[in-house]
């Protein structure tokens, strides 16, 4: 895996609000699963739509703030969210977030979906 910090964020800008996110770690090649684990912090007010990368499913803890998740295809549709909160999602879901006064602070893991991990072979460890 390729590991990074939060130390220097890039800046996106979505419908006009600033996105700070940072890629903390990607994997190589095949080696692992877990296709990235990403920080994303979101100024106060912010929409985030949380389709993730083509392709994976995600899991988006949120370390602090609060904000609401509209989850069309989730039960109930709309709901608040705040830290502590994790946010499953399957692959192509359709979900968006909204911060808060405080803005979101979020760890964003994309993983590969069981039918793609159940064909890749057999990893050993080597020490």
């Amino acid at each position: 895996m390729i590991l990074s910090t939060i130390d220097k964020t890039s800046r996106t800008r979505e419908r006009g609000e600033e996105i700070h996110w940072r890629c903390l770690a990607r994997r190589g090649m095949l080696h692992s699963e877990c296709e990235a684990l990403d920080y994303v912090r979101l100024a106060p007010g912010t929409e985030f739509a949380l389709r993730g990368r083509e392709g994976t499913e995600s899991a988006w803890f949120v370390i602090a703030g609060a904000g609401r998740l509209l989850a069309p295809d989730s039960e109930p549709a709309e709901r608040p969210i705040g830290a502590g909160d994790l946010v499953l999602l399957p692959a192509g879901a359709d979900a968006r977030i909204t911060s808060g006064s405080a803005g979101l602070e979020l760890l964003w893991l994309a993983v590969m979906p069981h039918a793609i991990t159940q064909s890749l072979p057999m990893r050993r460890p080597v020490a």
